[in-house]
């Protein structure tokens, strides 16, 4: 993770965000911030209101899918960070 972290700092893909989230996911901190359940409430928000104008968000469906499955899962009270637990354990990583 650290050379994922390192390969796409400093281009276009980086910034705060990715300075801060990336270095809990290189450290394995996901200490509850800003929980999954929450991020997944938000988005769910988003997608009732881009349904009700009639606007496609194929994006932002995904990551409620990925949000949900990772609250399924049992991570729903860590930090929203910690989605790359879901997508780690998908993929076989540890």
């Amino acid at each position: 993770m650290a050379k994922v972290k390192q390969a796409i700092s400093g281009g276009f893909a980086d910034s705060r965000i990715l300075q801060v989230h990336g270095q809990r996911m290189v450290e394995r901190d996901f200490t509850k911030r800003a929980a999954i359940t929450v991020q997944l409430k938000d988005m769910r928000n988003a997608l009732s209101t881009a349904g009700e104008i009639g606007f496609e968000a194929p994006i932002t469906s995904l990551f409620e899918q990925l949000f949900a499955q990772a609250t399924e899962h049992g991570l729903g009270d860590l930090d929203h960070s910690a989605l790359f637990v879901e997508l780690a354990q998908r993929n076989g990583m540890r």
